[in-house]
């Protein structure tokens, strides 16, 4: 997956304040607002969502720093490194309203824009036991700080709060490298985790496949997603040359699974407009249940006991922009169909038992705010951010 830097048109340096609007939902489906509240703000680009009991837990992909610097993939310019990506935790989160972040994980690899948006780092976390696994992605080698962070690029990572004792468990990119299952331009950038029984899995973007870890840290393919093939994905300004095979590349981003051990990946399909997906595979991986199709640049997908899916499109567009640079949808679907509520720039996404839908906002901005292109200067409102959604 190219990573993304992300720029925002003339953001007027105002206070922002977002209004939940429900929107494009099927005929007779409900257009009440849910819910909501603002958990956690200060977060620096954060990403993926885990709920253990009472804690919810943020991976945020950090802010970059001054330690090296590398070519922004998206041309132009250029991303600053530093030890600024992290692991956050909010403790009781069904009431917790507009908090500080507390960071029990810190000094993590992180790659941004210069004013700290559109961050890589460490992208994804679990639990396990009473450690937690954090998904570390891939930086090249020339830019890598030190021999410690060489250890832990790419790698599945674990280690106890507030202790920075980090150990490797699987090295992810490694991996790619060696048996590159897509059999595409060998390319990692480890993003999501998802702890299974006793094992895990890892969505790596760029390779466009998941792997799974077993208790020894044996890796082993557990899914490969074909390009996707259609007419739009087909388009010859979105061909890539070889290895790269015809159509848009799924770009796995987010994982979940249902108490029958199903696991659903969404899929962020090249970020062209409505080629995102969500494909709900059988527990070992091997068949394909169910595609939900029409999404865009999907991010982040939870499934609550009720099969209802929620799935997090960081570029949708939103029904009632306040500001036409903001974009972002978090989409429910049961079978009355599909409801949309306008969250900015959305990733990780999870539920708890009491109905509470948690999902990432501003995702790719750092604690200080997206910044005004025209000023330079932060707009606020808009700093990483977790909010609680009741349906």
């Amino acid at each position: 997956m190219r990573r993304r830097h992300i720029v925002l048109p003339a953001l007027a340096a105002t206070a922002i304040v977002l209004p939940l609007v429900i929107g494009n939902g099927p005929a007779g489906a409900s257009t009440s607002t849910p819910r909501h509240a603002l958990v956690v703000h200060g977060l620096n680009n954060p990403r993926q969502l885990y709920l253990d009991g009472n804690v919810l837990l943020i991976a945020e992909a950090g802010k970059g720093g001054t330690l090296a610097s590398i070519p922004d993939p998206e041309g132009g310019g250029s991303q600053g490194i530093g030890h600024t990506g992290s692991i956050s935790a909010v403790a009781y989160p069904a009431s917790a309203n507009n908090v500080s972040p507390n960071r029990i994980i810190t000094g993590l690899l992180s790659a941004a824009a210069p004013d700290g948006s559109g961050a890589v780092g460490p992208d994804g976390v679990a639990v396990a036991g009473h450690r937690i696994l954090v998904q570390e992605t891939f930086f090249p080698a020339p830019a890598i700080p030190s021999s410690r962070d060489a250890q832990r690029n790419g790698k599945l990572l674990i280690g106890t709060p507030y202790r920075n004792d980090l150990r490797v468990v699987a090295d992810i990119a490694g991996w790619e490298a060696a048996k590159n299952p897509d059999h595409q331009a060998v390319d990692s950038d480890p993003y999501a985790v998802l702890r299974v029984r006793d094992y895990t899995l890892v969505a790596d973007a760029a390779g466009n496949d998941v792997l799974k870890v077993d208790r020894w840290g044996h890796l082993s393919t557990f899914h490969v997603f074909p390009n996707i093939v259609n007419a739009t994905c087909l388009a010859p300004e979105l061909q890539q040359p070889p290895p790269a095979r015809p159509g848009c590349q799924f770009v796995p981003t987010s994982l979940a699974a249902d108490e029958h051990g199903n696991v659903y990946v969404g899929g962020l399909g090249g970020l062209v407009p409505g080629q995102g997906r969500v494909v709900k595979l059988s527990a070992d991986g091997k068949r394909v249940l169910k595609t939900w199709t029409g999404l865009t640049s999907v991010t982040g997908v939870a499934v609550n006991e009720h099969g209802v899916l929620y799935v997090s499109q960081l570029f949708a567009p939103e029904a009632a922009p306040v500001n036409p640079a903001i974009q972002g949808v978090l989409t429910r679907i049961d079978e009355h169909g599909r409801r949309n509520v306008d969250v900015p720039f959305p990733a990780g996404v999870v539920t708890d038992h009491r109905g509470n839908v948690y999902v990432s906002a501003f995702s790719i901005a750092p604690a200080g705010g997206l910044s005004d292109p025209g000023t330079g200067q932060h707009v606020p409102g808009t700093s990483g951010q977790v909010w609680r959604l009741h349906w």
